[in-house]
């Protein structure tokens, strides 16, 4: 800096040296020349005014361009010095710029590294940790600027650090990220998973320089995954499980049907069913009958090999899907499934006999789809409940026929009521003494096309169908409507017996049907016997008192039909608010060669007059069988020893006979 100053002294002394040798030989020299020149004095004086002038412009002038240079040469310094001094300012606040923005970067790296769950660190080449955020430093209950240099085998136990040094060694190899799951123990003894991932810290040039680590507990979420799978299994076991038996259910083996019929390899479905399986279930209670249902699975499982495909349908229902088609060899397994049911089963202590009925469809000689296999397996095992139960029936495609023939017969029944095909028959019920009539059974009879359809085809049709309530009402109606009319007549003698169904019976609206019916046909309930049958007192017993005593206190004479049918009857004959007995034909035909039934009818006859009730036998034919009843003090007897059914104007000729 210093230097500058005497060049600056040395270059102003030369100028102004200049400057007076130029301007003294001026003087000298313009002086002598005028001198040499002008001879005239004033002359000369006016020349030395004009030499004056032109010294001063020259000087002016060379003073003006030695000002112009220097303070151009000023100017210029002033604006580069200027310029510096921007450059210098810009170049300072670029840095501090750059710094400010360099902590920012340096303070969201730290705050997103340090305030993230994760555990996150990473090491040097000599294992070193060169980053430890505050995640890592709670798990390792290190502070992190502690940790930073540190090894694994200062924070770790020598076999955890050994472990973890021969990882990094194969991820330093294969230079790859890789991810896994870690099992861990923490300080408080519980177990932890992490999710751990892991890889090589790369330069520019791609060579390791580190290695990174990543380590997030998902302890709650494998627990929540855990939980979801058993939450899975749970809804398996509810959606495909029968829990009575612990089979596989209707939805299971539906979707395995699916499957095989894809697969179209020969296979068979058996459909089982137990007989009377209700029966031993209102008997023994429902927790009884569920033991039972699993008794019968364990049997199932021990008959058929592990290749078939067991499952509850519901109920007592069981299906059996085999991969066998051979009949043969499906009828060996089934006589000897058969055979276990020939042994009781024993059931808290008690032993009970129960059969099964089974029907059996192949695929693809019988069916080509699931829903047809159900339905052919069924139909099959409902001929098999009509050969007897306790047997097993192969389809046959002539029962598609009679199933065919079954829909149109409902059919034509149903049309029947519309169409007024339907009328009543009547048959007297006759004193055994004197024969005389003392009451008349309205029977319910189907013309179709000029032909008679027996009742013993249609009745259990109506009931299966669910015709019967709707056929039902119709009899009480016309019933009511006969017994009015025979009043008016004065012919009526005692009264008009009304055959009532079980399922009528126990309608939700019966009660109020019958009081509808009187009011509207002008009957009186003392004109009408409401017949039922024993079959329907055993489905529901309370229920059936109830109904029968409300149905008495209307005024309605009442009688069972077909007594002795059933086998536990006798146990509520005495709470039964029944006016008649009717002992059915099967134990009455031929009476005089079956002791046994003999002694039964003897017995039903003590019976019924012991209670005060009326006893009469139905269907009988023969002298034998009427001489039989009239020594043994039976009130009536209805059959064609002494008239077949008639139709109306028939039966009211006799009467007014």
């Amino acid at each position: 800096m210093y230097t500058k100053y005497p060049t600056c002294r040395r270059g102003a002394f030369y100028i102004a040296l200049v400057y007076f040798i130029s301007a003294l030989l001026w003087i000298i020299l313009s002086d002598y020349a005028v001198g040499l020149i002008v001879e005239d004095a004033d002359k000369v004086v006016l020349v030395g005014m004009y030499k004056g002038i032109f010294f001063v412009l020259a000087t002016t002038v060379v003073l003006y361009f030695l000002t112009y240079k220097f303070f151009s040469n000023m100017q210029s310094q002033y604006d580069k010095n200027l310029e510096n001094i921007a450059k210098h300012q810009e170049t300072k606040q670029s840095l501090k710029n750059s710094q400010r923005e360099l902590s920012k970067s340096n303070m969201l790296l730290n705050t997103i590294i340090n305030s993230s769950p994760d555990a996150i660190y990473a090491k040097d080449l000599d294992g070193k940790y060169i980053l430890f955020n505050e995640a890592t430093a709670e798990v390792a209950k290190l502070k992190q600027e502690e940790a930073i240099g540190m090894d694994d085998y200062a924070i770790f136990k020598p076999k955890t650090a050994d472990m973890l040094r021969e990882m990094d060694k194969k991820i330093i190899a294969s230079k790859k990220v890789v991810t896994f799951d870690e099992k861990t123990i923490s300080k408080d003894g519980k177990e932890r998973v992490l999710l751990v991932t892991k890889g090589p810290l790369l330069d520019k040039e791609g060579e390791v320089f580190g290695i990174f680590g990543i380590s997030r507990d998902i302890t709650s979420q494998k627990e929540h995954e855990r939980f979801l799978e058993e939450s899975k299994e749970k809804f398996y076991n509810l959606s495909y499980q029968d829990k009575v038996t612990n089979l596989p259910n209707r939805l299971k083996i539906s979707e395995v049907l699916v499957e095989k019929c894809s697969q179209e390899i020969p296979f068979c479905l058996i459909l089982l069913d137990l007989d009377e399986f209700k029966i031993v279930n209102d008997s023994y209670g429902h927790r009884f009958g569920d033991k039972l249902l699993f008794e019968v699975s364990k049997v199932l499982v021990e008959v058929f090999d592990s290749t078939a495909f067991l499952a509850r349908m519901g109920g007592d229902e069981f299906a059996i899907a085999l991969n066998k088609s051979d009949k043969k060899e499906i009828e060996a397994l089934m006589q000897k499934l058969h055979a276990k049911f020939s042994n009781p089963f024993k059931i808290d202590m008690v032993e009970v006999y129960i059969t099964a009925s089974s029907g059996i469809s192949i695929y693809p000689d019988d069916v080509q789809s699931m829903e047809e296999m159900y339905q052919a397996s069924d139909t099959a095992m409902y001929n098999a409940k009509k050969l007897g139960k306790n047997s097993f029936s192969f389809y046959d495609a002539e029962f598609k026929k009679e199933a065919v023939a079954y829909t149109q017969m409902v059919t034509n029944l149903k049309q029947a009521v519309q169409k007024g095909e339907l009328e009543l028959y009547f048959q007297p019920q006759n004193e055994v003494i004197s024969g005389k009539i003392v009451g008349v059974e309205a029977l319910l009879r189907w013309k179709s096309e000029g032909k008679m359809i027996a009742p013993d085809v249609f009745i259990p049709l109506a009931e299966k169908s669910s015709l019967i309530v709707e056929i039902g009402n119709f009899v009480i109606k016309s019933g009511f409507e006969v017994a009015k009319r025979w009043h008016e007549r004065g012919i009526l003698k005692n009264r008009l017996s009304i055959n009532i169904s079980a399922r009528q019976l126990t309608h939700l609206d019966f009660i109020v049907t019958l009081k509808n019916m009187l009011r509207e046909s002008g009957c009186e309930a003392s004109w009408i016997e409401l017949e039922i049958t024993e079959s329907s007192v055993l489905e529901n017993p309370e229920l059936v008192i109830s109904l029968l005593e409300q149905i008495r206190a209307l005024g309605f004479y009442i009688s069972m039909d077909d007594f002795g049918t059933g086998y536990s009857s006798l146990s509520y004959l005495k709470n039964l608010p029944i006016n008649k007995l009717k002992i059915d034909r099967s134990f009455i035909m031929n009476i005089r060669e079956q002791p046994k039934n003999q002694i039964i009818v003897k017995t039903v006859i003590f019976l019924a007059k012991e209670l005060g009730i009326h006893i009469l036998a139905e269907g009988v034919e023969t002298e034998q069988e009427h001489s039989f009843l009239l020594e043994n003090k039976i009130d009536s007897i209805q059959g064609y020893y002494y008239a077949k059914p008639m139709p109306l104007d028939e039966m009211e000729r006799l009467l007014q006979a």
